[in-house]
């Protein structure tokens, strides 16, 4: 997800030298869900839960659920095939 929204930055002119995990949450909400508004605003917080539960499942003992793995996956897969809709394949247009 986190190069998704890097990549999707990207093609929106966002250029960073450094992205950060902070820095793309706060780059992806502030041009994708507030001021364009081509994500609904449910996706403001799907970076850090989805990074959240990763960290969880990497680095706690006993790690994640299988509920909480599934639903990261399935946001995960939302939040992937939104930005190829309305980002990504956008942008191809735009191009041609």
């Amino acid at each position: 997800m986190f190069q998704a929204a890097v990549c999707a930055l990207e093609t929106r002119g966002i250029k960073r030298s450094e992205w950060t995990h902070k820095g793309v949450h706060s780059d992806f909400v502030q041009n994708f869900v507030r001021r364009r508004k081509i994500t609904p605003a449910s996706f403001a917080g799907a970076l850090p839960s989805v990074m959240q539960i990763r960290h969880n499942g990497d680095y706690r003992q006993p790690g994640v659920s299988q509920r909480q793995a599934e639903r990261a996956v399935r946001l995960a897969q939302e939040f992937l095939d939104l930005l190829m809709r309305e980002v990504l394949n956008a942008s191809e247009k735009e191009n041609t």
